[in-house]
């Protein structure tokens, strides 16, 4: 399920707060990232191009010292879902 524009916006809050160097688009960014959206979806749901995703991305990795999306959600404090696994039989 994907968070409305108004969820996005309160936990971009929460984010540039938390982390000073952000920047208010920045913060939206990892919300999106956070809500495991892709490039294209995140700058569909931004109106900017793709490009500007990943240079926005490029800046979060460098500010927040990760080196990829997944280490980003680790880093915001994203819990991976408890899913279990069955084999069917």
């Amino acid at each position: 399920m994907r968070q409305s524009s108004a969820d996005t916006t309160f936990s971009a809050r929460r984010i540039a707060k938390r982390f000073h160097t952000l920047s208010r688009r920045q913060a939206e960014v990892c919300c999106l990232v956070a809500s495991r959206l892709n490039t294209s979806e995140i700058a569909q749901c931004l109106s900017i191009s793709q490009r500007t995703v990943e240079k926005h991305l490029e800046n979060i990795f460098e500010k927040l010292g990760v080196r990829s999306r997944q280490q980003l959600r680790y880093r915001l404090g994203v819990q991976l879902p408890t899913t279990s696994w069955h084999i069917a039989r």
